[in-house]
């Protein structure tokens, strides 16, 4: 009986800070205005237009499907809870994976807790974007095949498994990174039984197939579609090409904020996964995904770097509370391994605390958005954060229907995304880049100019009359 309370008492902690970290999520969430492209994908699914037509680098077939069916069944608000309500199945998945590779119930929680409240994956949990979806899809993959393999048999196993990387790779081309040390477990252990993961591919990966008949009559070769679909366009000179920002070491030091981001991340249990290479076998081969994906991440030269690191840091998280715990275990101080999820949100709130009071000034973007603060923005995401519908209420008094807003890609999220929720009803919006006929709108409703960022073109074309937030435009 005593054995039980021990055991009863050994958990409570862990399962609250789960509970607890999932709950914080939800009211951190940014609701379903939101800026740049996680704005784009909750207006992207309010088109009903369940499968994507193209094939590109930043086309998501699955999370499109998903977040249309989602926005059709519940609405935006539901809509943008989503990855929050994916941490619970996340957490399902980060038990059963820690529990397959050695971890006992207390050590599975932790993990639990230290992956919701790492950086990255808390703060993908309160927009609308698509790694959290696909991480879900990575984890029960390797989940997969260190849980239900005895049970399911070897065959079933294998499917089921190319089944799960082909729904990832409906969403993200991440999949071929993370993945590949388990395919070359899997080649060595089942040798040419792995081609039965082939099918099972072809079957996740089925919601990508309009897009690639799409192309095909648009005249690409499969060939092309990969290439493009893996890294962009062969050209690597474009705007549409992602191919010159990979592996960019020569320009992490250039980039140091947005790398500074990504560590973030790093900071409790992930740092003694990253560090220490692990002893079981098992917990190698996550390292080894975990290890491919940081490099990958944090050399990828874009400024969100940081959102490309979840899956590694939810198995850094496994990785790093089993070595954390078992290290004080051996020195009798095993009470503080559930201090360990908390280390990175007390750091880095304690951190903006001392920003926001003045004593420290750290680095934000040049260009400055209304509303928005960008520590709080990018380094707190356990606050919440409603700038973009700040933004949004603003435009509703000061350009009246018919009028035509125009804005950069980051304010176009936030006026798409609010008009897909019901505001900003009969406005117009154009990009800067594509905008043409704005005089039509000079002499009726007006048009507007979000800010002179990124649109120098036609700040330099009109007369500028400031208001509360952008400006209107007048004629020279």
């Amino acid at each position: 009986m005593v054995a039980v309370m021990r055991y009863r008492a050994s958990v409570l902690i862990p399962a609250l800070l789960v509970i607890g970290a999932i709950v914080a999520s939800f009211l951190a969430s940014s609701g379903p205005i939101q800026w740049m492209d996680n704005g784009m994908f909750l207006a992207d699914a309010s088109e009903g237009r369940y499968f994507s037509e193209t094939l590109g680098p930043l086309d998501h077939p699955l999370y499109l499907f998903v977040t249309t069916a989602l926005f059709a069944g519940f609405g935006p608000f539901v809509l943008s809870l989503m990855n929050s309500l994916l941490l619970i199945p996340l957490g399902w998945a980060i038990f059963r994976l820690a529990r397959g590779v050695g971890a006992n119930t207390r050590q599975a929680l932790l993990a639990i807790a230290a992956a919701v409240l790492c950086h990255c994956v808390f703060w993908v949990s309160t927009k609308a974007e698509v790694y959290l979806l696909h991480t879900l899809l990575v984890t029960l993959a390797y989940m997969l095949h260190f849980c239900d393999r005895q049970r399911m048999g070897a065959l079933p196993t294998l499917f089921v498994i190319g089944v799960l990387t082909g729904l990832a790779a409906g969403i993200h081309q991440l999949t071929f990174i993370v993945l590949f040390p388990l395919y070359l477990q899997l080649l060595w252990q089942h040798k040419a039984r792995i081609l039965m993961t082939v099918p099972g591919f072809a079957l996740g990966f089925a919601v990508a197939i309009p897009g690639i008949l799409h192309e095909m009559q648009s005249g690409l070769g499969l060939i092309d579609i990969a290439h493009r679909y893996l890294i962009g366009i062969p050209d690597k000179t474009t705007e549409q090409s992602w191919q010159g920002s990979l592996f960019r070491f020569d320009d992490m030091w250039h980039e140091k904020n947005s790398v500074a981001l990504l560590m973030l991340s790093l900071i409790g249990p992930q740092l003694v996964g990253l560090l220490l290479f692990p002893k079981r076998p098992q917990l190698r081969l996550l390292w080894c995904a975990a290890m491919m994906n940081f490099i990958f991440a944090v050399s990828y030269n874009v400024t969100d770097r940081f959102t490309f690191f979840l899956p590694g840091a939810v198995l850094l998280s496994i990785i790093g509370v089993m070595q954390l715990d078992a290290w004080l275990q051996r020195r009798n101080a095993d009470g503080l391994s559930n201090a360990a999820p908390l280390s990175g949100p007390v750091t880095i709130l304690a951190v903006y605390a001392i920003y926001a009071s003045g004593i420290v000034t750290l680095p934000t973007h040049k260009e400055a958005l209304p509303f928005r603060d960008d520590i709080h923005y990018f380094m707190a995401p356990y606050l919440r954060d409603r700038s973009a519908e700040q933004f949004v209420r603003s435009y509703e008094k000061s350009a009246p229907e018919g009028a035509l807003i125009i804005a950069d890609w980051t304010p176009n999220g936030a006026l798409r995304s609010a008009q897909a929720s019901g505001l900003l009803k009969g406005r117009n919006f154009e990009s800067c880049e594509e905008v043409a006929n704005i005089d039509a709108y000079l002499n009726g409703p007006g048009a507007y100019l979000a800010r002179t960022s990124y649109c120098g073109m036609i700040a330099d074309r009109f007369t500028l009359e400031t208001l509360a937030v952008g400006y209107e435009l007048r004629a020279k």
